[in-house]
């Protein structure tokens, strides 16, 4: 037993919050944080604070990425150690607005005995509507700002920019209505009389406590001088949002006093490393840049492409992520088929080892183009080599409304994972019946809150821009993808009203410091300079390549650098002959024409405007080539349908071809053009002639580039809508946000580092 005693004492795993609890009163001792109504069985408040302040440090040192920590590191005097004692006690004092009769009220089973050790309150009902004008963060907030004046003279926006993050870890930062609210009823914080004295003293009690525990006790008085941007804010929100999660899972941070004996650190390390080791939180990816050649890093990392040589798209990409004076961002402009996806994956891998990032997230325009670029990323990821010191396990997620259906996310789901409850609403059970792979759903970061927390993702494209809208824990959007490399495919495809929120949300991105890979087959070039300026400034949207023949293109650019171009020339020998026709609007010419161009064999895609004629046309031509030579795909499915439709078009159009069928028709709406069941590689590789017969005129340059092979009629209009709602840009909502309110030093921008 002793043995065991001192691996505890020793582990380097287990780091918890000491506080002083035997020197605590017996009235901060009653203090109460959680409460469970089937057994009645509940948590000291200063238990939850010593929980919450050791789960912060272990994500401090063991879960979030580098150039995270180093956001937070380089604004304080002591650097890394200060983020660390910083995060711990912000975590740890978070909850102190449960030290007040306002929330302690709440469960009278609780309240009788704090009343008897001398901290009086009303009753729930006596205090009424009132009560509900100090929740517990915007009280925690007020009083940790009166303790940082009253002990450290640490006034105003000073206090004000650590306090916030008390305030919001509900989601929200309050605004200065509501402190100013609050500061006009003193007996919602402390009851008055007699009592109010007692209140008091065990308010400042666990603050001092806290302090004392995490070290900031001795380095406030030097963090009077720092003045926190508001990247760093909202990052130090999101930590402690999810330290307090964490430390409210009574799964892993039972309420049972006997979990923490015995009292003292041999006890307080051996509960903490339990809940550490159940929650099984994978590290950081922490790439090194690889030294390959940028033909070598494609062999290694896409063995796939093996029989072809690499592009020169692909070459510069991975040229100009390493030549760039720091990581920023990267424009890819090149037709399809060029492999940018393979491109920016590789630049990204180069881009993360250079920035600190632990994770990539890639989004695209829809929930077919995600689930079609989730297998990519896989394969892409088992290729990744591991460091020395590296888990080699990786977090990844699926992240859109149907990713459920999707097959190869659903068997992830299906592996084992620790089975925890949590707090969050969103969450889910998953089996237990198969042990964890390399590459995993880790069941802690599911749920419409935290997926995009894991270290890789991939989603719709309204998941990033969703860090461009005032919303409920904003800030753990920002973290998702502060400490990433962020992909975002198709970046013409969105309309200005979209793209109103993408600027926003490079704005933000830029002053994380994040890396940003855009691609896109067709960008307009005073589009391309919008997405220059709102990443890296105005007059950096100045420079650059001009001229409108610049194509292939590629565009780098870095707040305060110059900006770097190439023309990489397209791949030789790969041509693709497009011939448009216009046909009369008319089923039985249509019919015609694809019965007598698929006499021979072939695949032909028709695209109608609206589902009705989608259906209309398959009936007409089902009743001249068969039932089963005719298949529809549009929106109107059932969502699992819709899925296996979907995988089922991939399967045969796909870009391995191997089930692909003799001779078909598939007449869909305009999801055809961000479905892609025909990969770029199946679009034909070589010379090729295809025919397009439009009926109503075909204006996509994207559907252009990209027929099944050997098609031979399509009829399509240009003003369907019929792709993901979500990313509908005919889906108004909000305008976008300026950076979130509530923070006393918030400008109204995000800075520039």
């Amino acid at each position: 037993m002793s043995s065991g005693l001192d691996a505890a004492v020793q582990d380097p795993v287990a780091s918890p919050v000491l506080l002083p609890v035997d020197r605590l009163s017996a009235a901060a001792r009653r203090a109460w944080a959680k409460h469970d109504r089937k057994t009645d069985s509940w948590l000291p408040l200063w238990r939850h604070m010593a929980d919450s302040g050791a789960v912060a440090g272990l994500l401090w040192e063991r879960w979030l990425p580098r150039s995270v920590r180093g956001l937070v590191s380089e604004i304080l005097p002591g650097g890394e150690e200060d983020a660390r004692v910083l995060v711990r006690f912000l975590a740890a004092v978070h909850d102190i607005g449960k030290a007040t009769p306002a929330f302690a009220c709440q469960v009278e089973s609780l309240a009788g005995p704090m009343r008897d050790a001398g901290l009086g309150m009303p009753s729930l009902r006596e205090y009424g509507e009132d009560r509900r004008l100090a929740p517990h963060g915007l009280a925690g907030q007020v009083l940790l700002q009166e303790w940082m004046d009253g002990r450290f003279g640490l006034r105003g926006r000073v206090s004000g920019q650590f306090a916030v993050v008390a305030g919001g870890h509900h989601g929200v930062p309050p605004d200065h209505g509501e402190i100013h609210d609050l500061q006009l009823r003193p007996r919602l914080l402390r009851h008055l009389g007699p009592a109010e004295s007692l209140w008091r003293q065990v308010q400042y009690e666990l603050m001092d406590a806290c302090a004392e525990a995490t070290g900031a006790a001795s380095r406030l008085p030097a963090w009077g001088a720092v003045r926190l941007p508001q990247t760093v804010q909202v990052v130090l929100t999101a930590v402690v949002i999810l330290a307090d999660w964490i430390a409210s899972a009574p799964e892993l941070f039972p309420y049972n006093p006997q979990s923490w004996q015995p009292a003292g650190p041999v006890g307080e390390r051996r509960r903490l490393r339990a809940a550490w080791d159940d929650l099984d939180l994978p590290e950081p990816w922490n790439p090194e840049e690889p030294e390959d050649s940028p033909a070598d890093l494609f062999a290694h990392r896409f063995p796939g492409l093996a029989d072809a040589a690499i592009r020169p798209v692909q070459s510069e990409a991975v040229e100009m992520a390493r030549s760039m004076p720091e990581p920023g961002l990267l424009i890819v402009e090149a037709p399809m088929g060029e492999g940018k996806t393979e491109a920016a994956l590789a630049a990204a891998e180069i881009l993360a080892a250079r920035s600190g990032a632990g994770g990539v997230l890639v989004a695209s325009p829809t929930r077919a183009t995600g689930d079609a670029m989730f297998p990519r990323l896989l394969r892409w990821l088992e290729r990744l080599p591991a460091g020395l010191k590296e888990d080699r396990r990786r977090t990844v997620v699926l992240a859109h409304a149907k990713a459920a259906l999707n097959e190869v996310w659903a068997g992830l789901l299906r592996r084992r994972q620790p089975s925890l409850l949590g707090v969050d609403a969103d969450q889910r059970q998953g089996d237990t019946d198969v042990k964890p792979s390399a590459l995993h759903a880790h069941q802690w970061l599911r749920g419409r809150k935290k997926q995009s927390l894991a270290s890789f993702a991939v989603a719709t494209v309204d998941q990033v821009l969703f860090a461009g809208l005032k919303s409920r824990h904003l800030a753990l959007r920002h973290l998702a993808v502060a400490g990433k490399v962020v992909v975002i495919d198709e970046v013409h495809a969105y309309d200005a009203y979209m793209g109103r929120y993408l600027d926003r949300v490079l704005e933000w991105l830029a002053a994380y410091r994040v890396p940003v890979v855009l691609l896109s087959a067709t960008l307009p070039q005073e589009r391309r300079r919008a997405l220059v300026a709102a990443y890296a400034g105005v007059e950096a949207a100045k420079e650059g390549e001009t001229g409108s023949d610049a194509y292939p293109l590629i565009t780098a650019a870095c707040p305060g650098r110059p900006v770097l171009s190439a023309r990489p020339p397209a791949a030789s020998g790969r041509r693709t002959q497009v011939a448009l026709e216009r046909l009369d609007d008319d089923l039985e010419a249509l019919a015609d024409r694809v019965e007598r161009e698929l006499a021979d064999g072939g695949c032909a895609l028709v695209v109608r405007n609206t589902v009705d004629r989608v259906l209309q046309t398959a009936d007409v031509l089902r009743q001249r080539l068969g039932e089963d030579v005719v298949t529809v795909a549009h929106s109107r499915f059932l969502a699992a349908d819709r899925a296996a439709k979907d995988a089922w078009l991939l399967r045969r159009f796909g870009p391995d071809g191997r089930e692909r069928l003799a001779r078909h028709v598939v007449v869909a709406s305009q999801v055809a053009e961000q479905r892609r069941a025909c990969g770029p590689r199946a679009c034909g590789d070589g010379p090729g002639r295809t025919r397009y017969s439009p009926g109503l005129g075909l204006r996509s340059p994207r559907m252009q580039a990209c027929p099944l092979p050997a098609a031979a009629a399509a009829a399509a209009a240009a003003d369907e809508t019929d792709a993901d709602p979500r990313c509908s840009p005919r889906k108004r909502g909000p305008a976008p946000c300026r950076p979130p309110s509530g923070a006393p030093t918030a400008p109204r921008s995000p800075p520039r580092p």
